[in-house]
This record gives C-alpha cells, sequence and structure tokens, in this order.
C-alpha cells in the first residue's frame, strides 16, 4: 500500500508527525558535554595562565639585587632554587 504524500513536508510518510518531540530527547547530552567541554577547557586556560604568571614571577625574583633579595627575606640560594622550577612546578597555594 503506498502512502499519500504529504502536504507539509512533500514527503510520503505519515502527514503532520512532530519530529520536534524525537529531537528533544537527545538535545540534553550535547549541552552536558558542550558545558564539561567548557569547564575543562576554562580550567586548562586558568592553569596554563597562572603557569605563565609564576613563570614571569621567577623571572623577576631571579633578576633582584642583593638588597631586594636583603629587603624581602630570601637568600642567594632560595631565589636560585626557586628560579630554577620548571614553569608546571606550581605553588600549591596557586592552583585552582
Amino acid at each position: 500500500m503506498l502512502k499519500q504524500p504529504c502536504h507539509t513536508l512533500r514527503t510520503n510518510g505519515a502527514c503532520g508527525t512532530s519530529f520536534s518531540q524525537d529531537h528533544t530527547v537527545f538535545t540534553s547530552a550535547p549541552k552536558e558535554a558542550t558545558t564539561l567541554l567548557n569547564r575543562l577547557l576554562a580550567r586548562t586556560r586558568n592553569w596554563f595562565a597562572t603557569a605563565f604568571e609564576v613563570r614571569k614571577e621567577r623571572r623577576v625574583l631571579a633578576d633582584l639585587t642583593s638588597e631586594q633579595r636583603e629587603d624581602i627575606g630570601l637568600s642567594k640560594e632560595q631565589v636560585h632554587q626557586e628560579s630554577i622550577r620548571a614553569y608546571w612546578d606550581l605553588p600549591t597555594d596557586r592552583v585552582k
């Protein structure tokens, strides 16, 4: 038995069926995945921003004069140890 052409969709099939109702079932999963991906990207971006900020601070610290180091209470060895740390080696209080 052949179906009548649908006057609204110009296709054969049940006329007036709602595809939007079927579509709403699947819309929550992509939204949740997008939200999760956005949160992951935001955390990654924040981590890199913090890492490069700490890297810049360590470079500034390494360029301090002996008088400036004494003013903040750090020895030459402490400054050297901090300045040779890798940029991904972040202090725990700076990681969010």
